[in-house]
């Protein structure tokens, strides 16, 4: 549940996230989960069951003071109003049925304050059981225990026989001083300040222990590069531009990555809508990068552009010039998938973290956001 996750992220807010916060912030997340599903289970509409799930959940002070990850309901916080709620839901969830349930009133976008993104299933978590997580804590760290040990055996064996350096030192990864590399020996000043961030997973940007870039497991090339490593302060000199002021919306693609390929900046499609293409597209260049690129580009056009709730984009090949692929990008869509507002508000360094490494980073991020928007060939 995005509307979970963001309500656990708000409420660990300038918490020091040590490996044991990291895991309980993970924990409460999961008996969150679970219980929604089982307020749902019982009868409650969605709308309910959020409303119920976090008034189980309102402060993790005492938790933090405790010192432990307890993973009883007792221990994270919950009420006892929110669990008699829970006891009650089954028997009243029948009458409210017959009932009319008033309409949720949507809540207006505030700048940079997160907003509920739309949901997608394949993001649902997988529901465990809090009993069963609670009791089987102590078997998962014997089983770690027992994993270290077998891991320390090969890695032993291996030394032995001389296939692996047993003497090299353990590799680190310093949060302070990572440094993107550019694959060419030398580095392009990203830091973590800048949105890098260290993730696994199919279709994400990832940063590993040598500061190489990849994505989808593949290196980067020049143009995902110029992506990770576009500053906000790019955009700052652009905030608030009038759709009407042409020259200095074609400034703002001109200071974007993939700039070069940039033709047919159009700002008389309407009062709120902007067109551009992007053609000549070499061979060489990744489509995954050209996806980034693109994602990364329209974000930063809607945070600059207040009156833009629409832009068209034309993609196309130097080889094949005709073979023209058309996306539309909408304000509320792409404002839905970040979580939070796109204005000037965000155009500095703590919204640039959250938008590249707590969004266009993740796995699966930037597809689903370009595959939204792709329309039929022209």
């Amino acid at each position: 549940m995005n509307e979970l996750r963001m309500y656990v992220e708000h409420l660990f807010e300038g918490k020091v996230l040590t490996p044991e916060n990291i895991e309980l912030k993970e924990e409460i997340y999961g008996n969150l989960v679970a219980r929604y599903e089982d307020l749902i289970a019982s009868g409650l509409d969605e709308s309910e069951a959020i409303a119920q799930t976090k008034e189980s959940m309102t402060s993790i002070d005492d938790v933090l003071e405790d010192g432990v990850a307890a993973t009883g309901q007792e221990h994270l916080g919950f009420t006892g109003e929110a669990e008699q709620d829970q006891e009650n839901a089954g028997s009243t969830a029948g009458a409210e049925s017959e009932q009319d349930v008033e309409p949720v009133e949507k809540t207006a976008l505030v700048p940079g304050v997160p907003v509920p993104p739309a949901e997608d299933p394949a993001d649902e978590p997988a529901r465990v059981d809090d009993k069963a997580k609670g009791t089987g804590r102590k078997a998962l760290l014997l089983g770690a225990l027992a994993a270290f040990l077998v891991i320390a055996l090969i890695m032993a064996v291996l030394g032995a026989t001389g296939i692996v350096d047993v003497n090299e030192p353990e590799v680190e990864i310093d949060s302070s001083a990572l440094h993107v590399s550019d694959g060419k020996g030398g580095g392009v000043g990203a830091t973590p300040e800048d949105g890098v961030v260290i993730k696994d997973g199919d279709d994400s940007i990832v940063v590993d222990a040598n500061g190489g870039v990849s994505y989808d497991g593949e290196p980067a090339d020049d143009l995902l590069l110029s992506v990770v490593n576009s500053p906000s302060g790019d955009v700052k000199p652009y905030v608030d531009t009038d759709l009407s002021d042409a020259a200095k919306v074609e400034a703002l693609v001109r200071a974007l990555p993939m700039h070069e390929y940039a033709c047919d900046i159009d700002t008389t499609k309407g009062v709120d809508t902007l067109g551009l293409a992007y053609r000549e597209l070499p061979e060489t260049v990744e489509g995954d990068s050209v996806d980034a690129a693109l994602a990364y580009n329209v974000t930063a056009l809607f945070c600059a552009l207040p009156t833009v709730n629409e832009i068209q984009v034309t993609t196309a090949e130097r080889d094949e010039p005709q073979d023209e692929t058309y996306l539309v990008f909408k304000r509320d869509d792409v404002q839905q998938r970040f979580g939070v507002r796109l204005d000037g508000e965000m155009v500095n360094e703590a919204g640039w973290k959250q938008i590249k490494r707590d969004n266009l980073y993740k796995s699966r991020f930037i597809d689903r956001m370009v595959d939204a928007a792709e329309k039929a060939r022209r």
